[in-house]
Formats: structure tokens, sequence, C-alpha cells
């Protein structure tokens, strides 16, 4: 069974827990604002500046299972703007909540010093920088997957109804944010077995699982009924050992892979120590936590899949920390221990900086840099069009809607209406052959489209030759190239 903590040293856990917590929001934040935003985060900001009936009717037709996240995201980008560094900050202070959480919780199971290692190891781990400069759910669900199992252990201990209840709560709140994360429930009950079997605390258990289940049915069916949206993995090479054992904690880190594998394989040999030292309720968590909802979704994937992606198992993070806190803790010098953190801290920064250049997120994409150019060059009382290939989600025309300021003062010339409260993300725009009339009055026209060269963009070029402008200059990006016509004889 795990070491008891002594009182004094306990009494340290809140301050530790809230030190490296503000640590882990400040490394998270660094640099949040310089890739550009892709098309989940663009989608999160659409969402979140609808109102409330806006909102719920964009809900009946698409990402049901992030409206708790959506909801959330309106209060805050109201209150704080909706800017990277904004948007990006809410992950990065949940980023904090759960690093604090595993100081808590690495006190509760084990020890201070153990706590401090699993939070420090959390923070640097690849995949939890990404969830920092990532505006979607995934910080906040981790950090709260850390809770849950902070709420079971107060829950496990204490036996109290207001402990289940808190558990609970804190359990279908996870689910809301993250449907797989209903996945936890197996770590959860592996911890329970190997902690107390006596029936009254199963019981217990039990009914706060169904009370969960229950609460959460409505999300598991309007997931299934919009399961179309994650149709597009059928499509994706995303099912092999590199994105199934590496990529869900360690991102892209071929470096930190290979010293994690040689912590492990030095683990192993000496599981018999790690399990005398920790007790086995501690090693099945960590294990369960960071390996078991992994293997159900594969399980569930190659069944009726379309359903993983290793972004998706992002909440199994701080159970591959606390695995890795194990395997660094069992040296009895301390030294040895801390050099081995740093050492993973090191190997982990290189894909820290790569996660915060320009072009990190999906594809390379440029929508940032898409709108610096315009807002740069253009002039206000200039018209823009924006390719609008609705079967692409890096079509540049979703610059508009994650850099809006950029284009203050200037005319959507093809801009019909927004879908948006009908569940789509593209906006309704005429074709270039029909924008004769919105081009009169016109002096200048900045066009923004992939490199490669779409046919809605050839049919754009010959409108506005027809039209008498002219290309006045090019400004080639990662993925788009943005261009100024202006009519012959002006300027």
């Amino acid at each position: 069974m795990a070491s008891t903590v002594h009182t004094p040293l306990f009494r340290r856990i809140p301050v530790l827990a809230l030190a490296l917590g503000l640590i882990a929001t400040g490394v998270s934040w660094i640099g949040s604002a310089a890739p550009s935003f892709w098309f989940d985060e663009i989608a999160t900001l659409m969402a979140g500046r609808l109102d409330a009936p806006g909102l719920w009717q964009f809900l009946q037709h698409k990402d049901a299972v992030h409206g708790l996240y959506y909801a959330i995201v309106h209060y805050w980008v109201a209150a704080f703007g909706d800017g990277a560094m904004a948007l990006r900050g809410f992950s990065a202070l949940a980023v904090g909540l759960g690093t604090a959480g595993m100081v808590v919780l690495g006190g509760k199971l084990a020890s201070t010093r153990f706590g401090v290692v699993a939070g420090i190891i959390y923070l640097v781990l690849p995949r939890t920088t990404f969830m920092g400069i990532e505006g979607r759910s995934y910080a906040l669900s981790a950090a709260l997957a850390v809770w849950g199992v902070i709420a079971l252990v107060v829950a496990v201990k204490r036996g109290t109804w207001w402990a289940w209840t808190l558990y609970a709560v804190v359990s279908i709140f996870t689910i809301y944010l993250f449907m797989y994360a209903a996945l936890i429930l197996a770590a959860h009950l592996t911890y329970l077995l190997l902690t107390r079997r006596d029936r009254p605390t199963l019981l217990r258990w039990g009914i706060s699982v169904l009370v969960i289940l229950a609460a959460v049915i409505p999300l598991m069916r309007a997931g299934y009924g919009q399961r179309g949206q994650i149709a597009w993995l059928a499509g994706q090479p995303i099912v092999n050992a590199w994105t199934t054992l590496v990529e869900p904690w360690l991102d892209g880190s071929w470096l930190l892979a290979i010293l994690v594998i040689l912590l492990f394989v030095i683990a192993g040999r000496r599981l018999p120590e790690i399990l005398a030292r920790y007790g086995a309720p501690l090693v099945a968590l960590a294990a369960a936590w960071a390996f078991a909802p992994l293997i159900l979704m594969l399980i569930a994937n190659s069944l009726v899949g379309p359903l993983y992606t290793s972004r998706y198992v992002s909440f199994t993070t701080p159970g591959f920390a606390l695995l890795l806190a194990l395997a660094v803790s069992v040296f009895s010098r301390r030294w040895i221990a801390g050099v081995l953190v740093a050492v993973l801290a090191l190997a982990s920064l290189p894909t820290f900086v790569a996660q915060r250049a320009p072009y990190a997120k999906q594809s390379g994409v440029d929508f940032l840099q898409t709108a610096q150019t315009i807002a740069e060059h253009a002039s206000p009382g200039d018209a823009f069009f924006l390719q609008n290939d609705k079967t692409r989600t890096i079509r540049p025309r979703l610059t508009i809607a994650g850099y809006p300021a950029a284009f203050a003062g200037l005319d959507d010339i093809a801009f019909v209406r927004s879908d948006l409260e009908r569940g789509e993300f593209n906006d309704v725009t005429l074709p270039p052959r029909h924008l004769g009339e919105r081009l009169r009055g016109v002096d200048t026209v900045w066009v923004a489209g992939a490199k490669r060269t779409t046919p809605e963009i050839r049919d754009m070029r010959r409108v506005l030759a027809e039209g008498g402008f002219i290309e006045r200059a090019t400004y080639p990006l990662n993925r788009t190239e943005v261009t100024e016509y202006v009519r012959e004889g002006t300027r």
C-alpha cells in the first residue's frame, strides 16, 4: 500500500499545487499567439460567439458533444476577447488546473514529492503542451479527469454521500466536456477493486456510475445522431503503432519516445520494488488511466469505427504522467529522479518550440498570416474575395471567422449569409461569375486562394480581368497566396 503522508508535509500540498499550477499556466501560455488558428479552433470561436438561443439551435445540427465547452467559451470570450492569447489562455489555465491536481493526487496516493514529480512531468509532456495552446476542450477535460480521480479517492476514503455526489458531479461535467472521457470509468473501477473491495464501497460506486450514465444519455444520443461529423477519420491513416503508442502522449517527439521506452524498461525490471513502495492501487490506476481508454477506443474503432485519432485520448495524459513519475521515483537517490525529470523536460523542449511555430497547426495552416497580410496592405473601402471551397477545412475564407478585425472596413463582395445556426461553418457566398454588379465602384480587390490554383480562383481571375482589373502585388504564404488586384487607371 502507498506510504502515509505526514500531516506537516500534507499541509504543503495546497501551496505547492498552486505554485506549480501557476507555473504550468505561464509555461503553456508562452508563444500561444504565434501559431495560426486552425479549423477546429475557428469552429470554437464561431460557436462561442453565438448567443444562447443561437448556440442551442446550432447544437441541434452539429457539435452537440461540444455544447458545454462552447457555452463556457461564450462567456470567456465575452470577458476576455476572442484573440489567440485569450482563447488559448483559457486552455493554459486548464493545464495549470490539471498540474495542480496532479500534485494533490500524488500527495494523496503517495507523497508530496511524488505529486510534485508527477505534476512537473505532466506539465512538460508534449501532449500537455499541445493542449495548452489548443482552443478546444482537451486541456479542461484532462484537468477535470484529474480532479475526478481525486474526488474518487476522497469518496473511497470517507464514504459519505456528499463525497460520492461530488465524484458523480465532476465525472458528469467531465464527460459533457468531452464524451470519450467516459472511458476513464474503467480506470476508476480498476483502482477501486485494488483499494476497497468491500460491498458498501462497491455499491456506492455502482450507484454513482448509474447516475453518471443516466445523466449523460442525452449527450450519447446526440453524439450518435451526429456521428457523421467524424466520418472523415475513415480516410486517414491514423491507427498504427506510432499514432497509438507515441502520439497520444508524446506528440511527434522521437527523442522523448526513446527515453520513455528506456525508462519503462528499467521500471519493468524493478516492478516489484515499485509495487512495494507505492502499492498496487497507484500502479494499476496509472496504467489503466493511460491505456484502458485507448484500448477500448481502438476496439470500438475496429468494430464500429471510425472513432480514433490521437488527440481524442488527451485525457489519458495524466495517467501516463503518473506512470513516468513511478518510473523515475523508484530510484533511492533523489538527485537521480531530479536529473531524469530534467532530461525529460529537455527532450520535450524541441517539440514545445515546434508547437509554437507560426505554421505549427494542422497541415501548416496560415489563416493568421493571411489576415495579417490583408490588414497590413489593404485600405478602407477595398474589397476582398477569399476562396470558399466547402470540401476543405483549410479554405482561406475561414480567415474571416478566425480574425475578423483584419477585415474591418473592407467589403466582403461575395458574402450572402451565414448558416451557422443551421449547423454550417461555411458562409454562403456568390460564385465569381455572379459578382459583376458587386464589383461596380470597386477599385481594389484582395484575393486569397490556395497556392495550387483552384477552379474558383481561376474563375475569379477571369472575372476580374474582364472587369478591367490587373494584378498589382502578390504575397505568397505557407499554403495561401494573397493577391492585390486594381482597376486599370486607378492609383
